[in-house]
C-alpha cells in the first residue's frame, strides 16, 4: 500500500512539473524590458502562431539564480494583441510604465493579421493595465514599423531610428517601405516628432545603444537601397546619433574582424564597452547561417572591435531575434531561433559573467519546438482600458496547473479505488478458498 501512495505522489510531482515546464513555449522576435530586477519579455513568434500575446518575466534578484539555478519564469497579463519584432523602453517616471512601440501585429494566438495600435502602455504597478496613450503629432508612415530598436534618454525621450513597413491587416497589398528617419517620442509631454536624415541610410534590424554622453551606437542590420537593394552592414562602420546636436555620424572600428549580421543584440556593460551577441548573415532567410563570431566586444572609447577569450564550458547555441539584457555584471540571453538548426526555436536562457567572461551552467529545460517562420502585419488617439482576457500575475497559469492538478487527482483516486477494490475482492476469494 505505502509503495503505491508514493508512485501516485511522485506521479503527481512529476506530472504537474512537466505541465509548468511545457507552458513556456520556446520563441523568437519577441521584445523584452528590464524593470529594477524583473526582466519582461513580450510576445515573439513560436512554431505554431505568427505572434503570440502572452507576456511572461523572470525575477532576477534571487542570487542563487546565477548559481546554476533552475530560473522560474512568471506569467503577466497578455497583450491586445500578438506582436513580434516590436521594441520597449521603460519610463523613467520611478520606472511606472513600459511602452511597447511597433512591430507586427495579429489576433492573438492566430496567424491573422490585425494592427491595432502602434504604441501601448503596460502599467505593471497599476494591475498590469494596457492602455493605448494619446499621442499628438504622431507621425502616420510609423504605425507598422518593425525591426527596430529604441532607447530613452534622461530626459524622457525616446529614439526609433528607421525600420521597414508591414501590412495592416490580411488584404493589405502594401508595398514594403523602408525608412531612414529618426522618431522622437517624447513620454513626458506625449508628443511626438520626426527628423528626416538625409544622409542616413534606411536601414533596420539593427542594435542601438544608448551611450551616457547622449551619443546613440548603432551597429550592423540591413541597409536597403532603391538600385542595389538589401545587404548587410558593415561592423567596421559604427553610425552614431548624437542626442545633444541631433547630428547623424558614422566612425571607423578596427581591431577583430566581425562578421555583419541581423537578429543579433548588444548591451552596454559595466565599463561602457557594447557587447553583442548573436545574429544571422541571411537576410531574408531567418533560419540562415550564424554569424561569426558569436560573442564581440566594441570599446567604445578606442572604437576597437575584440573577441573575447571563452571557456567552451555551458556556451549556448548560436542565436537570432533572442532576446539580452545587462543585469549588474551578467549579460541576460534568453528564447530567440537557432540558425541553421531546421526552424527550432530556443526557451531556455543563459548568463554571461562579463567580468570573468564565462557563460554560467544555468539549468534549462532542455525543451525546443519546431516550425516554419511567418511574416507581415490608425493611432487611436484616445487614452482607452484595453479589456485584458487574462487576469493579474499568472492566473492563466495557476488555472492550468489546478486543473492539471484535478485531472490527475481524480484519475489516480479512480485508480487507486479500482486497485483497492481489486485487492479487498482477492482476499476474499482467498479466505473462502481457506474455508472451504
Amino acid at each position: 500500500m505505502r509503495f503505491f501512495q508514493i508512485a501516485i505522489f511522485t506521479f503527481l510531482l512529476q506530472s504537474s512539473l512537466f505541465f509548468l515546464v511545457t507552458c513556456l513555449k520556446g520563441r523568437s522576435g519577441q521584445t523584452s524590458a528590464l524593470v529594477g530586477t524583473k526582466l519582461y519579455f513580450f510576445g515573439g513568434n513560436s512554431a505554431i502562431i505568427n505572434a503570440t500575446n502572452e507576456v511572461w518575466y523572470l525575477d532576477l534578484s534571487n542570487s542563487s539564480w546565477f548559481d546554476t539555478a533552475m530560473p522560474t519564469w512568471y506569467q503577466d497579463v497578455g497583450m491586445p494583441r500578438g506582436i513580434n519584432m516590436a521594441t520597449s523602453c521603460v519610463s523613467l517616471t520611478n520606472n511606472s510604465a513600459i511602452f511597447l512601440i511597433g512591430g507586427r501585429q495579429f489576433l492573438p494566438n492566430s496567424i491573422n493579421i490585425s494592427f491595432y495600435s502602434p504604441i501601448f502602455k503596460f502599467d505593471f504597478n497599476n494591475n498590469s493595465l494596457w492602455t493605448i496613450p494619446n499621442i499628438t503629432n504622431f507621425n502616420t508612415t510609423f504605425k507598422t514599423r518593425n525591426l527596430i530598436q529604441a532607447v530613452i534618454d534622461k530626459k524622457g525621450k525616446v529614439f526609433i531610428f528607421g525600420g521597414r513597413s508591414f501590412p495592416v491587416n490580411d488584404s493589405d497589398n502594401s508595398l514594403t517601405m523602408y525608412y531612414n528617419d529618426m522618431n522622437i517620442f517624447d513620454i513626458t509631454t506625449m508628443s511626438w516628432s520626426t527628423l528626416f536624415i538625409p544622409q542616413a541610410p534606411k536601414s533596420f534590424s539593427y542594435t542601438a545603444t544608448l551611450l551616457p554622453t547622449g551619443l546613440i551606437i548603432y551597429i550592423g542590420g540591413v541597409d536597403y537601397n532603391i538600385s542595389s537593394g538589401k545587404s548587410l552592414v558593415n561592423l567596421s562602420e559604427i553610425r552614431i546619433f548624437d542626442t545633444n546636436n541631433y547630428i547623424w555620424s558614422t566612425k571607423t572600428a578596427s581591431g577583430s574582424f566581425i562578421g555583419g549580421r541581423i537578429g543579433h543584440t548588444a548591451v552596454l556593460d559595466q565599463n561602457g564597452n557594447i557587447i553583442i551577441y548573436g545574429g544571422s548573415i541571411s537576410i531574408d532567410n531567418i533560419d540562415g547561417l550564424p554569424a561569426f563570431p558569436h560573442l564581440a566586444v566594441l570599446n567604445t572609447s578606442t572604437w576597437v572591435w575584440s573577441i573575447p577569450d571563452i571557456s567552451l564550458s555551458n556556451t549556448p547555441n548560436p542565436l537570432t531575434f533572442h532576446s539580452a539584457a545587462f543585469y549588474k555584471n551578467y549579460m541576460v540571453i534568453a528564447f530567440g531561433r537557432i540558425p541553421s538548426s531546421g526552424g527550432f526555436f530556443n526557451k531556455g536562457v543563459y548568463v554571461l559573467d562579463t567580468q570573468k567572461y564565462v557563460w554560467i551552467g544555468v539549468n534549462n529545460p532542455i525543451t525546443t519546438s519546431q516550425g516554419s517562420p511567418s511574416s507581415q502585419t490608425t493611432q487611436t488617439n484616445n487614452t482607452q482600458k484595453l479589456s485584458n482576457s487574462s487576469s493579474n500575475n499568472g492566473m492563466i497559469i495557476g488555472i492550468g496547473v489546478l486543473c492539471g492538478f484535478m485531472v490527475i487527482g481524480i484519475a489516480s483516486l479512480i485508480g487507486f479505488l479500482i486497485f483497492k477494490r481489486k485487492r479487498e475482492s482477492h482476499k476474499s476469494h482467498k479466505f473462502q478458498h481457506m474455508l472451504s
